[in-house]
C-alpha cells in the first residue's frame, strides 16, 4: 500500500495533474506492487517551486520489503511520466522512498500485515 505524493509547480494544469496521477498509479502496478490496486494512494499537489529547483519532488511511503530493483523501476517510470507530461528531465526528478513498519500503516483502524511479493 504505497502512498505517493507528487509535487508539481503551482499553475500546472489540472488535466496534466490528472494524467500524472493516473500514470503513476499504473506504474506502481507494473513495478512496485503488482497485486495491489485498491490501496495505491497517489496525490498530485501544486507547490511553490520551479522545475529543477526542488520540484518535482516525489515521496513514496511504503512498508519494507521491496527489492531495490522494484524501487528503481518505479523511480524510472515516474521520471518518464514527468518527462512525457511536463518535459521534465530525469535529473530534475527527486524520488524519496520512506519505509515504515507495517504496524505503522492503518486502514479502517487495523494495522496492515507485512508486505509480501505478489508471487508469494
Amino acid at each position: 500500500m504505497p502512498v505517493i505524493r507528487v509535487e508539481v509547480p503551482s499553475g500546472t494544469p489540472a488535466d496534466t495533474q490528472s494524467a500524472i496521477r493516473t500514470s503513476v498509479k499504473e506504474a506502481v502496478l507494473r513495478t512496485l506492487a503488482p497485486k495491489e490496486t485498491k490501496y495505491d494512494y497517489v496525490a498530485v499537489r501544486e507547490v511553490v517551486g520551479e522545475i529543477g529547483d526542488g520540484v518535482p519532488l516525489v515521496e513514496v511511503d511504503l512498508r519494507p520489503g521491496r527489492e531495490p530493483e522494484r524501487k528503481k523501476a518505479l523511480a524510472d517510470a515516474i521520471a518518464e511520466i514527468l518527462n512525457d507530461t511536463m518535459g521534465v528531465a530525469a535529473a530534475d526528478v527527486y524520488v524519496l522512498f520512506r519505509e515504515n513498519p507495517a504496524e505503522n500503516h492503518y486502514c479502517g483502524g487495523t494495522p496492515l500485515a507485512p508486505w509480501v511479493p505478489a508471487d508469494v
